[in-house]
């Protein structure tokens, strides 16, 4: 299995693009697939730069409707104009971030699916998208384990209402299908909080050590070096994550720095940051 960043909020190189977005390509039982798309088309130069061939993924699958995930997708298209695009129903919705009386519009799949309703599959809350690959929702329904953001909004019969992120998945793949060497969490941005998911994961997957957790941890504020929650959340995920046998945490994008900065002494060599154009192998 290997996963490439093809897009993040930095950059392991200054020949490489960066932008606060999420993009990652990943090879895993002889398929290529991709999850999320960044935030403009500036993956695809990257992934041109890094000779990663776009136009043999088969299948993308989107973590949740939200512009910085979602706003490479019609370049996408463009470039590989069969690829299938995987999400759950509950994207194909209208979202907003509110800031005061301004609601400024953050979801991009509704209009997406009127131009290009071939491409698309939706499902509701569980789905295998290739043998050994699942894109899955969080079951825990631990709200203090949520990093609370109180911009997020969607419309529901013409209503205003907080975004409760049931259009939000994570993924679990395991490498070349093999159940018993275990599996690798990919969660881009953990509305839900990461340690639901790992708790999610566990439970539908209980036998299965998890290798590696990749993705973002939404603990970032208005700047990467600016916190979005509390330093006792902060505090509580990382004593929570510890009593997870887990591998490495590749974390990134809207983990932010000022968030990995606080994880890093406590969790030492068991957290990492991904960079745009950085790769992992397991």
């Amino acid at each position: 299995m290997r996963v490439v960043a093809l897009i993040e909020n930095t950059s392991a190189t200054e020949q490489l693009k960066a932008e606060h977005g999420l993009s990652l390509y990943v090879e895993n039982g002889g398929e290529s697939f991709l999850i999320d798309t960044g935030a403009s088309d500036r993956f695809v130069t990257n992934a041109q730069r890094m000779r990663v061939d776009l136009k043999k993924v088969r299948k993308v699958l989107i973590s949740h409707n939200h512009a910085d995930h979602t706003g490479g997708l019609e370049a996408l298209i463009r470039i590989n104009p069969d690829v299938k695009i995987y999400a759950r129903a509950a994207c194909n919705g209208d979202y907003y971030a509110k800031y005061g009386m301004i609601r400024i519009p953050v979801g991009l799949i509704a209009d997406l699916y009127e131009e290009y309703p071939a491409n698309f599959i939706f499902y509701n809350n569980f789905q295998q998208i290739a043998p050994g690959f699942f894109a899955m929702s969080n079951e825990i329904p631990d709200y203090t384990m949520y990093a609370q953001d109180y911009r997020n909004y969607k419309n529901e019969g013409g209503k205003l209402i907080k975004d409760n992120f049931d259009h939000e998945s994570f993924f679990v793949i395991f490498p070349e299908n093999k159940r018993e060497g275990g599996c690798v969490v990919i969660s881009p941005c953990s509305h839900c909080g990461i340690v639901n998911v790992l708790k999610t994961v566990k439970q539908s997957f209980p036998d299965s050590p998890i290798i590696s957790v990749i993705g973002g941890f939404h603990m970032m504020g208005s700047s990467t070096k600016k916190l979005c929650c509390s330093d006792e959340y902060v505090d509580k995920t990382v004593n929570e994550i510890k009593a997870f046998d887990t591998g490495v945490l590749y974390t990134c994008h809207c983990t932010g720095l000022a968030g990995y900065g606080m994880m890093k002494p406590q969790l030492g060599d068991r957290i990492q940051y991904l960079q745009t154009g950085e790769e992992l192998e397991f």
